[in-house]
């Protein structure tokens, strides 16, 4: 059985066995999804004043700090959103080959930065749970319904 994710304008079922850690500080909000085998998808609400170039920068930077070298490559959005800007991340970690897909692209009007991260025979195993994601959020099935 799925579990449901409800919270900040949100509406999505994952996985049972991931678990939902929330953020909710004055910053941001947002939700990471650890995957049972140390990856995640991480959903943030995005308000502060910066363009979406801007951040898959400094998301790049960050890797590049914590990790070394880095490649990057920029993705169709369409498959994804309507709207956006989407980049696939691979580095290594230790002798493994880590692949990071970030997407920023607006939900219900508001900015959101989703990031799917994972080695990449884990990555490649939860592909399809990642586009069923995206698939609810795209289709508005990513709007919490409202109360009648």
């Amino acid at each position: 059985m799925p579990a449901t994710f409800e919270h900040f304008g949100l509406h999505f079922l994952y996985p049972d066995n991931w678990e939902a850690m929330v953020d909710d500080d004055d910053q941001d909000e947002g939700v990471t999804l650890q995957l049972p085998r140390g990856g995640f998808c991480s959903i943030l609400k995005d308000e502060r004043p910066h363009g979406d170039d801007e951040i898959i920068d400094k998301i790049a930077a960050v890797i590049r700090a914590d990790y070394g070298e880095m490649e990057s490559e920029k993705l169709p959005v369409e498959p994804f959103f309507d709207e956006g800007l989407a980049v696939e991340m691979r580095f290594y970690y230790l002798d493994l080959l880590i692949l990071a897909r970030t997407l920023v692209t607006r939900l219900a009007g508001e900015r959101f930065v989703i990031q799917f991260q994972a080695e990449s025979r884990d990555f490649d195993a939860n592909e399809q749970v990642f586009a069923a994601i995206v698939k609810q959020l795209r289709d508005g099935q990513g709007s919490t319904p409202p109360v009648e």
